[in-house]
């Protein structure tokens, strides 16, 4: 199995793309710590086998806005499985105020969840990847970071854009440590996550494919965190059937 032995901490919010990635490390072998927000997001776990249950840990969260929440996560990550080889942050939320008329208590509330839980989702688990001198580390983000789309509020673009510059910067920083650092740029996706707002017509690349799959992002991750990635860092993988291409 391709992660066997290893173990990946994928961290959910707003979407079904982290249960989905770590659906998809669990049955290629990996242990699995999942941090959620919501029940919802156990829902694709509900057919695992019992070999599967007992490499998986659930930790729910409930405000990936806390540092100090996250720095305990990652404690009982590292009194359970002793290491950590990945980590995948997959955090959104929805945007409840517009543009430039935001209270300063929405632009935190939406800043802070993507931004925060990203980065203090990895810090705290950087020094045990360190100490082995592997690792890899994708973070989840929107098309809406990457190109100006009308109709998106500021925060979740500039939120987003902060989420593609973070994993640039691992690349850049980490590379002697030997982990890799990358993003996936996502666009609208079929459970209803990482909606942009902006009036813009479906794109797809196949007919009933207009909107993104989970397996497909799932997909894209896996190999990201593969050994077949291992000289791939610093880098944003466009995954959005065509919506935005540079």
């Amino acid at each position: 199995m391709k992660f066997e032995n290893q173990v990946a901490v994928i961290a959910a919010c707003g979407s079904q793309v982290g249960a989905a990635s770590a659906l998809q490390h669990l049955k290629e072998g990996a242990k699995v710590a999942f941090y959620y927000e919501d029940d919802v997001r156990l829902e694709l776990f509900k057919d695992l086998t019992e070999e599967e249950k007992s490499r998986l840990l659930t930790i729910r969260i409930q405000d990936y806005k806390d540092v100090e929440e996250l720095k305990k996560a990652a404690e009982t990550v590292l009194e359970k499985f002793r290491t950590c080889d990945i980590v995948v942050t997959a955090i959104t939320t929805d945007v409840r105020e517009s543009g430039y008329s935001m209270s300063e208590e929405e632009y935190d509330r939406v800043m802070k969840t993507i931004t925060n839980g990203a980065l203090y989702t990895i810090q705290p688990l950087m020094p045990a990847m360190k100490e082995k001198k592997y690792g890899r580390i994708v973070l989840i983000s929107s098309v809406a970071g990457r190109t100006v789309l009308p109709g998106v509020a500021p925060v979740f673009a500039a939120a987003n854009a902060a989420i593609g510059g973070m994993a640039r910067n691992i690349g850049c920083t980490m590379g002697t440590s030997f982990i890799t650092g990358n993003s996936v740029c996502v666009g609208p996706l079929e459970d209803g996550s990482y909606k942009t707002g902006a009036k813009v017509e479906p794109a797809g690349i196949e007919p009933g494919h207009e909107l993104g799959r989970l397996k497909d992002v799932a997909g894209a991750i896996e190999y990201f965190t593969s050994p077949l990635a291992s000289w791939l860092t610093g880098e944003t993988l466009d995954l959005n059937g065509g919506y935005y291409m540079v």
